[in-house]
């Protein structure tokens, strides 16, 4: 059909486009050389509210966290996420095996074997990059990272004000199931 046609071609191309963004988007393991550009975006406000949301304290814990990220945080993937060989932004994975008190209060759950649900989070340091589609490819690389290792089922939590966040996860196939509660299972 004539009138299709334009319709499908630009389908085809938004397909192309899709490919080479992935093919751009590269998420590398966090180095200590990039702990101060993760510092520097944790203070930009928009990032801060989200991933610091009861004050400095937080901020304190995730530095905490990357910087002991081989020691006692080992259960946990930080990565530094590359658009074009730029550092953007940043990402983890978390075996929710290692952190039962935390899960069970949070999820509700118990996780009974290591390997099999993880938990996420992310976020874009670099404003140009933002609403541009790429926390869905953040997402998709991670879910891709986990499903490598065996992982069954991937949580997140963000904040209900963190529209951005929650549109991102759904439009991965996060399920809602509660304030602060979305799943998605893998195979």
């Amino acid at each position: 059909n004539k009138c299709l046609l334009p319709f499908q071609n630009l389908l085809q191309t938004l397909k192309q486009w899709r490919k080479i963004v992935q093919m751009k988007l590269i998420l590398k393991p966090l180095l200590d050389k990039d702990i101060a550009l993760f510092s520097k975006w944790l203070n930009k406000e928009y990032i801060y509210k989200w991933f610091c949301p009861d004050g400095d304290e937080y901020r304190v814990a995730w530095l905490d966290e990357v910087n002991n990220r081989n020691t006692k945080y080992s259960h946990m993937k930080h990565f530094i996420v590359h658009y074009s060989n730029v550092p953007i932004g940043f990402c983890l994975y978390m075996d929710c095996f290692f952190e039962q008190e935390y899960i069970t209060e949070h999820y509700g759950i118990t996780v009974d074997k290591e390997g099999t649900v993880f938990e996420i989070g992310y976020l874009i340091g670099e404003e140009e990059y933002l609403n541009k589609g790429i926390g869905k490819l953040i997402v998709r690389k991670l879910e891709e990272a986990i499903a490598t290792i065996g992982g069954k089922e991937i949580f997140a939590d963000p904040d209900e004000k963190n529209i951005a966040s929650i549109k991102t996860l759904l439009s991965n196939g996060f399920v809602r199931i509660k304030n602060g509660d979305y799943r998605k299972k893998i195979s």
